[in-house]
């Protein structure tokens, strides 16, 4: 048959598990977990915060924000240190995320043990987006 327009149907279950079965030599669970890690100073104030998620066996670091006030006092560092460990409990082997070129996050990330694995030219506006891997 010709495929038209959108389906709101599935394959079955059985099918990904063959196709994973083939692929893999195994099941592998895809469902995407969202896990939020919230930094506090001793006031009570939210210094920063790192989202991710985890699919499969790999972690998509999703954002890493420390207020501006707060940088350059180790809390970024603590955040991403909280999300390896994680990653590792979890039995992942890889984190990556994207930053832009020319931003302080790539020094950061670099000093943190990732590398730029690839790049998207004229990404969000219009500028060069890095790709960035941590093998765990």
């Amino acid at each position: 048959r010709n495929v038209t327009g959108v389906q709101t149907c599935a394959l079955p279950i059985s099918e990904w598990s063959l196709a994973d079965i083939e692929h893999y030599g195994k099941v592998i669970d895809m469902a995407k977990k969202k896990y939020k890690f919230v930094s506090e100073n001793d006031v009570g104030e939210i210094t920063g915060t790192l989202d991710l998620m985890i699919e499969a066996n790999i972690v998509f670091l999703e954002g890493l924000l420390v207020g501006s006030k707060f940088r350059r006092m180790g809390v970024g560092k603590k955040l991403l240190e909280q999300a390896e460990e994680l990653a590792k409990e979890k039995k992942c082997t890889k984190i990556w995320l994207e930053t832009n070129e020319g931003w302080g996050s790539v020094k950061f990330y670099k000093k943190n043990g990732y590398k730029v694995t690839g790049e998207h030219e004229k990404h969000i506006m219009n500028q060069k987006t890095l790709i960035l891997s941590k093998f765990l």
